[in-house]
C-alpha cells in the first residue's frame, strides 16, 4: 500500500464493515487491521510511487524482451519447433479470437496500463484523471499475471509428458517480469492512484460506523465523503449509496448465469489433441484423470481444485452468504466476512485451465503429426469465472455487519 507516511495517527473507515478505526503512526513491519472484522487497513511496508516507478521501468523492459525472445523449443520424433510468446497472437487470431482477447487483456494490456500509470505518476507527475483512475482500478482487478504463470508451469508439466522441452531466454525473462509485476500488484493499489485525483479530508469519529455519521465510503474509489451533501462521489462521480441493497438480486442473477454455463463447460471437451490423424477430446475432469494416471498428482490436484472445486464452492458460498445476511440468520459476522474475502480472492484462480489451453494450443503445432486445439467448453468456462468474479464484487460486505447491528439494536 502506498500512502504519505504519516507521523501522526489517522482515522479510516473500514471498507469491509464500515467501522471507523484509528490507525497509529506508520512503523515499518507493523500491519494495521480492523479490530472489528480483521480486514487489513494498512500494509506493514509502505513504498513511494517513485520507488515503484523505477521497478516498473525494469519490468517493462523485461516484458518487451520476453515477448520476442525464444521462449522454449519442443522436439518430437526428430521434429523441432521453437516458440515465442508472440506465437500466441499468430495461432489464436484466426479461429479463436475470444481466447486471444482474454489472453491479451488479462496478461498484456492490463499489466501494461498499470506499468505506464505507475511510471507516469511516480516519475513524471502525471495528472491523474477519474478516467485513468477507473481504468487502473479495472486493470488491477483483472490483471492475472500470477494465474498465467501458474498456468505456464502446469502446461510445462503436461508438455514434458508428451514431448522434449528445452527452455530459452524468453522463459527466464518472462519469469523475472512476472515476479516484478506481482510485487507491483500487491504494493500499488487502486486507492493509491485514486489519491492522486483527490485526497480525502474529512473528520471521522473513531469507534462508530460511518453510516451513523452520515459518511459514505465509495465502493469504486474508496473516497470518504458526507452523504448529506453529495449525491455523487466527489472523486469518481459514481452515484453514492449508503449500501448496495440491490446486490442480492444482481448477484443471484449472475450466479444463475454462471450455473447455466458451468454445465456445458464440464460436459463438453475443452481441448482436442490430434496425433497422427487421430483426434480425441477431453473435458476438465478427464484431463484431471489423465494427469493423475501420469503420476502428476500435484498438477492434477491444482486443476481439480481450481477448475472444478473453486467455481462450485464459490457459487454455493455466495448463495449461502446472501441467504444468511438477507434473512439475518448469523451470529458470527467475523466468520462471514472472512468467508467473503476468501471467495473474492480465489475467484480468478479458476482461470488456470483457460491459460493452460491457450498455452498448449499455441505451443503444440506439429503440422501433420501432433496439434492441440481449444474446445467450445473453454469459452463457457472462461465466462463462468468472469461472471462469478462480478457476482462476488456485486455483494456489499458491509451488509453483514448492518444486519448484526440491527438485530442487537432490537434486542435492547
Amino acid at each position: 500500500m502506498i500512502n504519505n507516511i504519516a507521523d501522526k495517527s489517522q482515522v479510516k473507515l473500514c471498507p469491509s464493515c464500515d467501522w471507523a478505526v484509528t490507525l497509529p503512526p506508520y512503523k515499518k513491519g507493523i500491519k494495521c487491521s480492523c479490530p472489528r472484522c480483521g480486514a487489513t487497513l494498512r500494509s506493514g511496508r509502505i513504498y513511494s510511487l517513485h520507488h515503484c516507478a523505477v521497478i516498473s521501468i525494469a519490468a517493462l523492459i523485461f516484458f518487451i524482451l520476453s515477448i520476442f525472445e525464444p521462449f522454449l523449443s519442443l522436439s518430437i520424433l526428430g521434429i523441432n519447433q521453437e516458440m515465442r510468446l508472440i506465437s500466441i497472437f499468430t495461432v489464436l487470431h484466426t479461429d479463436w479470437i475470444l481466447l486471444l482477447y482474454v489472453c491479451v487483456l488479462f496478461t498484456f494490456l492490463f499489466p501494461l496500463f498499470m506499468l505506464f500509470t505507475i511510471i507516469g505518476t511516480g516519475l513524471f507527475n502525471l495528472k491523474v484523471t477519474p478516467i485513468i483512475g477507473e481504468i487502473y482500478a479495472f486493470s488491477h482487478r483483472f490483471c492475472m499475471i500470477d494465474v498465467f504463470i501458474l498456468g505456464v508451469l502446469v502446461s510445462l508439466i503436461k508438455l514434458t509428458a508428451l514431448v522434449e522441452v528445452e527452455f530459452h531466454s524468453g522463459f527466464i525473462l518472462s519469469g523475472i517480469f512476472s515476479v516484478m509485476m506481482i510485487w507491483l500488484y500487491t504494493k500499488v493499489k487502486p486507492q493509491d492512484i485514486w489519491n492522486k485525483v483527490k485526497s480525502a479530508n474529512i473528520d471521522i469519529v473513531p469507534g462508530i460506523s460511518g453510516k451513523k455519521q452520515d459518511l459514505l465510503l465509495c465502493r469504486h474509489c474508496s473516497f470518504v465523503y458526507n452523504a448529506r451533501f453529495y449525491k455523487r462521489c466527489p472523486r469518481c462521480g459514481h452515484i453514492g449509496r449508503v449500501r448496495n441493497y440491490d446486490c442480492y438480486q444482481k448477484a443471484a442473477a449472475l450466479l444463475l448465469s454462471a450455473i447455466i454455463l458451468y454445465l456445458p463447460s464440464n460436459l463438453y471437451p475443452i481441448m482436442f489433441t490430434s496425433y497422427l490423424g487421430n483426434e480425441t477430446g477431453s473435458n476438465i475432469l478427464e484431463g484431471v484423470v489423465t494427469l493423475w494416471q501420469m503420476d502428476s498428482y500435484f498438477v492434477a490436484c491444482v486443476i481439480f481444485l481450481a477448475s472444478i472445486c473453486i467455481p462450485v464452492l464459490k457459487i454455493i458460498a455466495l448463495l449461502v452468504l446472501m441467504f444468511i445476511v438477507k434473512y439475518r440468520r448469523s451470529q458470527k459476522p467475523q466468520l462471514l466476512s472472512k468467508c467473503y474475502r476468501i471467495v473474492s480472492f480465489i475467484g480468478k484462480w479458476s482461470m488456470i485451465d483457460v491459460f493452460v489451453v491457450i498455452i498448449m494450443t499455441s505451443v503444440v503445432r506439429f503440422s501433420g503429426l501432433m496439434t492441440i486445439d481449444p474446445g467450445f467448453a473453454i469459452i463457457t468456462f472462461c465466462l463462468v469465472v468472469i461472471i462469478t468474479i462480478f457476482a462476488a464484487e456485486e455483494f456489499d460486505e458491509r451488509l453483514i455487519w448492518d444486519s448484526i447491528d440491527e438485530r442487537r439494536k432490537k434486542a435492547r
